[in-house]
């Protein structure tokens, strides 16, 4: 059942963000966040902590509102199947990067846990964004249990 629930989000989130794009400036901001999320891989071969410190802006420079700004985003990064990304980090990079590009004050973390909670299987990654230390619209699920490895910008 959680997978069938997965997959009626993604298509609401597709079809949001697809009703959106009849407005200029956000049809405009959707192809630029669709080549971000494509040249993720490329610019994931620097340094974790300097390609943080690049995706940080230095202030706001965007006027959309939050949420759709947040509906593009995790469409763009819904959108990027063929991406060797997971889409927790595609996701979570791309809000990082344009919502702070608006202002929303984000940060990154990146955690790992063990699959089915036990030393002796395999560890499993996640990435995710908080908002004032509060996972910011991601389904405890998807977070909860993992130990935060690294969070950006630092506390």
């Amino acid at each position: 059942m959680p997978a069938l629930l997965t997959r009626v989000r993604h298509l609401g989130t597709g079809l949001a963000a697809l009703l959106a794009l009849a407005d200029p400036a956000q049809r405009r901001l959707w192809g630029e966040m669709r080549a971000y999320v494509r040249g993720l891989p490329a610019l994931l071969s620097a340094p974790l902590p300097a390609v943080l410190a690049a995706q940080t802006p230095a202030a706001p420079d965007l006027s959309l509102p939050e949420p759709a700004l947040r509906r593009l985003a995790d469409a763009a990064a819904l959108f990027e199947r063929r991406s060797p990304l997971g889409l927790c980090l595609r996701r979570s990079l791309v809000r990082y990067h344009y919502l702070r590009r608006a202002g929303v004050p984000l940060t990154l973390n990146f955690g790992a846990r063990f699959t089915g909670g036990q030393a002796d299987r395999d560890v499993t990654g996640h990435a995710w964004v908080t908002l004032n230390g509060a996972a910011y619209h991601e389904d405890g699920e998807n977070y909860q249990d993992f130990v935060t490895m690294l969070k950006y910008p630092p506390a």
